[in-house]
């Protein structure tokens, strides 16, 4: 019997959790620099918000590639550019059906489009409005992700949910670049555990 394998560092909770450091370390006082890489490599206006998230998801997996002693705008641009470019190159062969726009990747979710339109969602009746799956992913996030995930799909501006968690004590200071931070790592762990029609996937 083949002996399983051993999962790589990286991938293990002290390698993940390492990793969210160095992001918040390196990659997060530069979101403003991904942002116009993105934007500079995109070929289409509609992409640049995805490819944006993209980068970021990209320069997360990798920053334990990144060497400190070299200046931070050359690696990611180096990364961006490759990433975006085949992103590019990826969409140029999509048939108009296949594509998803990533603007819907949660908020799609709940059990109803009319029901979602109906009501205003909060933080106190949200789990009324989205299935089991998609509840069951929400519920293994971090609680700090979770917060700021759910108050963005409340309606709420990143501006307005930065002042409420810091209000609620689960930020230190009132940082925008914070919570940015934390949406973007929810985002990319509820697409590992849930797919574009609010299924669990299987990890």
């Amino acid at each position: 019997m083949e002996k399983a394998k051993e999962p790589h560092w990286h991938d293990t909770e002290e390698g993940i959790e390492e990793r969210r450091k160095l992001f918040d370390e390196i990659v997060v006082p530069n979101m403003e620099l991904v942002r116009r890489l993105s934007v500079r490599f995109s070929r289409r206006r509609q992409d640049e918000n995805e490819n944006y998230n993209e980068c970021l998801i990209n320069l997360y997996r990798y920053i334990h590639t990144y060497d400190p002693s070299k200046p931070f705008v050359n690696w990611a641009y180096v990364c961006c550019k490759r990433l975006v470019n085949d992103l590019n190159k990826k969409r140029a062969s999509f048939k108009v059906a296949d594509r998803v726009n990533p603007e819907n990747f949660v908020s799609h979710y709940a059990e109803s489009p009319s029901e979602e339109s109906c009501n205003h969602m909060g933080l106190d009746n949200y789990r009324t409005l989205y299935s089991d799956s998609v509840l069951g992913a929400i519920d293994r996030l971090n609680p700090i992700y979770s917060e700021v995930l759910l108050l963005q799909q409340a309606g709420y501006s990143l501006e307005e949910i930065t002042r409420m968690v810091y209000r609620n004590g689960t930020l230190n200071t009132p940082n925008v670049e914070t919570v940015k931070s934390r949406l973007f790592l929810a985002k990319m762990r509820m697409r590992k555990m849930i797919d574009h029609c609010g299924n669990g996937r299987d990890e």
